[in-house]
Parts: structure tokens; sequence; C-alpha cells
């Protein structure tokens, strides 16, 4: 799709991603751990779902997350002045106006570059950001995934701010945040860029449960959702009706886990694999870590991985923090 301010640009091909999904949902179903990628649990309804649960009176990330950019977010752009800023995972781009605007204001924006897994949302985003900021000479979408085409991202002609908001950097384990956050540097940034990222903080362990077991079982839809994607992906016929949701704080790991307990025994078999998964009342899928960081910890991350002279921006609680770090 190309307008004269919007382009999308499309690196992935359904049937791929559809085979590429079955091998993750076979590789997870015969590990031990039983896990299922976080990328299912977004399937269908589940895009919907995470909305609702942004909104939901416990979920404070994302609320957080949205006063410290309407707070700082001008100081943040006015510190880069970007030329282009490039955001990733944005969904329909509803927090990115807390810094194109701040950056147009600057006087130096000239592009943005949403890269997301779903076309639909991209869209949605860059129709929604053409009307509201119509002094934004171009947004030039990318839809591919984050593991194998960040390095499609355009060039830039100057100055880059890539962003990282929500929590997701939280999404990966430990080895795997090293690894895409130096992808993230090698695939897309320069001497003088900056990258900007959410990351939620250590906190009181109820605070933290209570965000991923809300009284209205949101959360529980969201993560049942990731069988309904089996079901949907492999023409199978799992009862959800058979699983609960399950959330805690692994205080070890220092990270919320979501699972899938069997209420009873369950068995099917995966096609094309022919492999039967036998799953134990009591046993869990485990579908989602979130890990939770001290400002230490994620600061020797990012230094890992090549980022330096890390500013900080939190909220009076220390509920979450936003990082900007330099290349």
């Amino acid at each position: 799709m190309t307008t004269d301010r919007l382009s999308i640009t499309v690196h992935t091909q359904a049937d791929d991603e559809r085979l590429s999904a079955v091998d993750d949902i076979v590789r997870g179903f015969t590990s031990e751990p039983k896990t299922l990628d976080p990328k299912f649990l977004y399937h269908g309804e589940g895009s919907e779902l995470f909305d609702e649960i942004t909104r939901l009176e416990e979920y404070y990330p994302t609320r957080v997350e949205r006063s410290l950019l309407e707070r700082h977010g001008a100081e943040i752009v006015q510190s880069v002045q970007p030329y282009d800023i490039v955001e990733l995972g944005p969904g329909n781009s509803a927090k990115s106006g807390l810094l194109i605007g701040p950056a147009l204001a600057a006087g130096t924006l000239r592009r943005y570059i949403p890269f997301d897994i779903s076309e639909e949302a991209l869209r949605e985003g860059g129709v929604s950001l053409m009307a509201a900021y119509p002094e934004l000479r171009e947004i030039a979408a990318v839809v591919g995934d984050f593991w194998r085409h960040l390095r499609e991202v355009p060039p830039t002609e100057g100055t880059r701010l890539a962003a990282l908001l929500g929590s997701t950097i939280g999404n990966l384990h430990p080895d795997e945040q090293c690894d895409f956050l130096w992808e993230i540097r090698e695939g897309m940034l320069g001497p003088g860029d900056a990258f900007l990222v959410g990351a939620d903080l250590v906190k009181e362990t109820s605070v933290i449960e209570a965000a991923y077991n809300d009284a209205k079982g949101v959360t529980a839809q969201f993560n049942l959702n990731s069988l309904r994607a089996v079901n949907d992906l492999l023409g199978l016929d799992i009862d959800t009706g058979l699983f609960r949701h399950r959330a805690f704080f692994n205080t070890e790991h220092s990270r919320i886990e979501m699972h899938l307990e069997a209420l009873a025994d369950v068995s099917f078999t995966l096609s094309p694999s022919g492999v039967t998964v036998d799953i134990r009342a009591g046993e869990t899928i485990w579908t989602e870590s979130s890990y939770k960081f001290t400002k230490e910890a994620f600061e020797g991350t990012l230094a890992a991985a090549g980022f330096a002279n890390v500013e900080w921006y939190t909220d009076p609680d220390d509920m979450f923090a936003l990082a900007l770090a330099r290349v």
C-alpha cells in the first residue's frame, strides 16, 4: 500500500508464517516444560483483548508509561533531535503521538517508521497519524518479524531514535534480551543515534501479580486465546474449558510467568507431525514470561549490547521506567 505520505512494505508471506507458526507449536508442545510462544496470545481477538487489558485498573504499565511520555517526551526528542523515529511493535500506534508530536514541534522529524507483524494494525495507525499530524512528511511502515527483518528498516538520512515501548523487552528471556538489543543496535542504528526502551521495574509482588490476574478475567481470556490459535492453525478442537489461567511472580528469576493449567488429562495429535501430546491434570503450558528489572540490572543488559550513557525517566513510585541509551 502506498499513498503520497504513507507506504507499507511487507516482508512476510502468509504461507511461510503459517508453517513457521506450526513448527513453533510442535516444538513447544514436545518440550519440557510444555510452552507456547507468546505471539499466539495475540491471534484472532487477542490484540483486542490486550487493548482491553491496558485499560484495566490493575494493569499499571501502560498507564504509567503514558504518563512518562507525556511528561518527558518533549525532553527526550529535544535531546536526540531525530530525523526519523523507528518504533518497534507499536500496534496501531496509540502512544506514538507522544513522541511524534514533540519531535515535529522541535522541527527535526521528517519520517516515522512503525515496524510490526500486523499489517492491519500498521495501516490503522498510519491513517490515524496522517490525520492527526498533517505536517508529518512520511510514514514508512514495515511489516516484519523482529528476529528476521529488522535490517529491512530503511536507512536514515540523519539522527535516528528507535523506540521499543511497553514492557516488550521483558517478554524475552535474559539471553534473548541481549541478542535482540544487539540486533537493534547493529541493524538500524549508527553513531549518534539513540534507543528508547520501556522497562517494568521490580516492586511489591502483590502489585505485579494483580496486573496479570485482573478481577474481570480479561487476562485469563487473553491467555486461553493462545489455545484458540493452536486450534485454528492445526485444525484441532482442544477444549479451552479444560484449562485455567495461572499467573505468578517467580521471585528467583524476577519474572511473571503465565501458564495454562490442565484441569483434567488432555490428549491430542499434532498434524502434520502425527505427534500425540498428553497433558496430565495439573500440568501446565507456559505461555509468557514478563521480566521485571532493577535499574542496575537493566543498565548492565544495555551495556552488554553496546549501549551507553543511559538516561532514566521514572515515576515517583518507581513503577516503570523509560531508558534512553546512546550508541
